[in-house]
């Protein structure tokens, strides 16, 4: 028995070592990036270098150009000396340029890639890919991926990842929806609201307010900020902890008719000395303008979906629950006349309670 544990520890040991070595060897990409330059793709991709000193790692930018989404990969493995390896990208960002002209290859590619991390998003960056790969290599590795997750935990962004999105592209009833990233003040990288597709195609920008809008109507996670502006331009800022959602679909066969019921729980974080929130009708009268307007402006940015002909909600999921006979093309007949009926309570927490 003795015997048999010493050849197990040591078999361990061999396993172990092997292992680091693998480590050693391979170029794992932490972010790919997609752009389009001169009537070619241009592909960029960061790793870190494995030093004993993890503090002195430096990251490195390869750099390709190929007429097709996988054909970039042949001219990194020609750059480096070891086997470039995508099962820990994190994040995969492309230029508005490649985003407008079609995303049908690269979504195409990444649903065959059964190496690729469900936990990875991919994103749109106003600037250049590359430009925007080069500045997050100043900061820890995965800075990018850890921005987006922040902001879908405690901002204004939806939940997204690879799994979602090509759900949504392949799938029917609903259209993609990415963060968007950009550069500001030179040196600094921010969300910047969300990009809506047709089809594969980006055909839309949404601004953090709106953004934040969508994800209240959309997302599991119903956090966010929101700042109101009053009548007499007094700013209130309200941090959104979580809520209750219902949405509801009827006459389905002729005009459908869809009810959002918002059920909001919020902090109010900033608020003008005028407001004394120890006064219940001061509070009620603000929550009913809060409410209000959020309503307003939910209806407002449907109206704007239904314009563009895209439906990142997925309305056309929710009445193919309930109606048989459904086709994409018989909903996009449908989704012009669609009626929306919006109905927002906001409930305010005491300062400390976070739900």
């Amino acid at each position: 028995m003795m015997k048999f544990l010493k050849i197990l520890c040591v078999l361990l040991l061999i396993v172990g070592c092997s292992r680091n070595k693998i480590v050693e060897d391979i170029k794992i990409i932490e972010s790919l990036g997609y752009d389009l330059e001169d009537d070619k793709i241009k592909g960029s991709a960061s790793f870190h270098v494995h030093y004993e000193k993890p503090a002195e790692a430096p990251v490195k930018l390869l750099t390709a150009k190929s007429e097709t989404v996988n054909g970039i990969f042949t001219t990194f493995t020609q750059q480096v000396p070891h086997p470039v390896a995508i099962g820990k990208t994190r994040t995969i960002l492309m230029g508005e340029p490649f985003a407008k002209e079609g995303i049908k290859d690269l979504m195409g590619t990444l649903v065959r890639d059964p190496m690729m991390e469900n936990i990875a998003t991919v994103v749109i960056s106003k600037q250049d890919a590359a430009e925007v790969l080069n500045l997050a290599m100043r900061y820890p590795p995965y800075y990018l991926s850890d921005v987006i997750e922040q902001n879908i935990k405690y901002g204004n962004t939806p939940r997204t990842n690879i799994h979602t999105a090509l759900n949504q592209y392949f799938g029917t009833g609903q259209d993609v929806y990415l963060p968007v990233l950009t550069i500001y003040e030179s040196e600094k990288i921010m969300v910047d609201g969300l990009g809506i597709f047709k089809g594969d195609k980006l055909v839309m920008h949404l601004q953090d307010r709106e953004a934040f809008l969508f994800k209240i109507i959309k997302d599991k996670n119903m956090s966010g900020t929101y700042e109101f502006i009053s009548e007499q331009k007094e700013k209130i800022f309200l941090k959104i902890m979580y809520g209750k959602r219902k949405v509801s679909i009827k006459n389905t066969h002729q005009k459908p008719q869809v009810k959002i019921k918002l059920d909001l729980f919020a902090h109010i974080e900033d608020y003008p000395s005028s407001l004394d929130l120890s006064k219940k009708k001061d509070v009620d009268k603000l929550s009913t303008k809060i409410e209000k307007e959020l309503s307003t402006k939910i209806e407002k940015l449907l109206e704007e979906f239904k314009e563009e002909q895209v439906d990142p909600v997925g309305f056309g999921d929710l009445v193919r629950s309930e109606k048989r006979d459904w086709t994409q093309d018989s909903f996009n007949d449908q989704y012009p006349n669609l009626e929306f009926e919006i109905e927002t309570k906001m409930n305010f927490l005491p300062t400390g309670v976070d739900g």
